[in-house]
């Protein structure tokens, strides 16, 4: 071993001696000279301890951090709503437009009509729209959608009328069906709340060749109809003890009404009578 590493440690030892040998002020003094040289690199350590720590596990504020997720959980069911409107308004512009379309395009002088009431009770059988009397709306009137025909108006108020249908009994159209000579008379019927009703073409003729999809339209007897308004299709054809009878698929979805026309029949104008022959007048 070298001299000077035996010599460090000999004042090395006799230093820890001096240590244990000093009685306890003289100890005191030896410590607190020692922390005050020690004391910078203390600090730097416990700084840097500090701030290792903190950056390893930051502080949470779970009070805050609820906050923000509620807040961002409003903001995300706003968006969803205002999405839905966007859809609805989108959907409710391109049924306005294809309704125009038909109004121009319709060889009747028509007024368009919103439905504005429906009653469970009578889901079937009768509706509200927000056309009456005083728009022009009269009684019996035809009542239609870009699909076919809906029914005919019934009880009138000033901006108000009942429709009475198709898929009702009271509600009865003249009838006949594509591509054959037969024609009836179609009629609805009453059913359950759940249910609904199918339409009866009824007096037609027995064994009748009627095929299943086949498609029946107003045949304009009555004066009530319009000729050439689709009712719906043949769903099956049944033979009766005196006639035939064909169920039919209406051709309008009556669970999802929104807009319809109401067909404003033109009054047959009187033919004028020839005048009599004066009696004077010479033969």
């Amino acid at each position: 071993m070298k001299k000077l590493n035996i010599l460090a440690l000999l004042v090395f030892v006799a230093g820890l001696v001096a240590v244990f040998t000093f009685d306890t002020a003289t100890t005191r003094q030896i410590q607190a000279r020692v922390m005050s040289l020690l004391s910078p690199f203390i600090h730097s350590s416990a700084a840097m301890e500090q701030a290792a720590e903190s950056a390893v596990a930051p502080q949470v504020n779970v009070s805050e951090l609820k906050r923000e997720h509620d807040d961002q959980r409003v903001q995300l069911e706003r968006l969803r709503i205002i999405q839905q409107k966007y859809i609805q308004v989108i959907e409710e512009n391109a049924k306005l437009r294809q309704l125009f379309g038909f109004k121009q395009a319709a060889p009747f002088k028509m007024t368009a009509a919103k439905v504005i009431r429906r009653s469970s009770s009578t889901w079937w059988n009768n509706l509200i729209i927000d056309k009456g009397s005083l728009d022009g709306v009269g009684t019996d009137s035809p009542v239609i959608t870009s699909v076919g025909l809906v029914g005919k108006t019934s009880t009138l108020a000033p901006h108000m009328t009942k429709v009475i249908l198709l898929t009702d009994e009271m509600c009865r159209v003249s009838a006949k069906v594509e591509g054959t000579l037969e024609q009836g008379i179609l009629a609805g019927e009453r059913a359950a709340l759940e249910v609904r009703p199918e339409l009866h073409l009824r007096f037609l003729s027995r064994n009748a060749n009627i095929n299943a999809g086949a498609s029946v339209y107003s045949s304009g007897e009555g004066g009530v109809f319009p000729p050439g308004l689709l009712l719906g299709r043949v769903k099956r054809f049944e033979n009766r003890e005196i006639s035939g009878e064909a169920v039919v698929e209406p051709a309008v979805d009556f669970s999802t009404l929104d807009y319809v026309f109401v067909i404003e029949m033109q009054a047959a104008e009187p033919v004028p009578e020839p005048p009599e022959p004066s009696a004077n007048a010479k033969p």
